[in-house]
């Protein structure tokens, strides 16, 4: 069917991304007084999920988290503190993938989601656009 006059034609919509159910929820911890703030972001979805949080890993230890986040069962939900993400990015070897950023930028309202097919990772970053005015 052809637009009105003075229409423009539709355009197709962006696939809107779906996050897969996590078999596994990581939040920094660590020793105490590890800080708290990650696993109270994930708390109520693990407990939705049925899965526990995962917190022995602190920061500094990115490269242990990636590991371990590599051997559990996939999809992996992790929340990091932003200035270890550069470091858990390299740790996983995902820190190459076109349109990574090399630092965490000003923000706190991101999720970066990698997927890793057949060895090969690609990368997006979503905002979660929570309020008005988010970008």
């Amino acid at each position: 069917m052809a637009p009105r006059r003075g229409t423009a034609p539709a355009l197709p919509a962006e696939p809107r991304f779906r996050p897969a159910r996590p078999a596994a929820v990581f939040a920094t911890g660590g020793k105490p007084p590890a800080p708290a703030r990650c696993k109270q972001t994930v708390e109520a979805l693990a407990a939705a999920l049925k899965t526990p949080v995962r917190t022995e890993f602190g920061i500094g230890a990115e490269a242990g988290l990636a590991r371990a986040a590599l051997a559990a069962r996939m999809p992996v939900l992790v929340c990091w503190e932003y200035a270890g993400m550069p470091r858990l990015v390299r740790a996983l070897g995902a820190h190459q993938v076109l349109g990574v950023p090399a630092i965490w930028p000003d923000r706190y309202d991101l999720v970066w989601v990698f997927t890793r097919r057949r060895g090969e990772w690609s990368f997006r970053e979503l905002p979660q656009q929570l309020l008005p005015g988010d970008a």
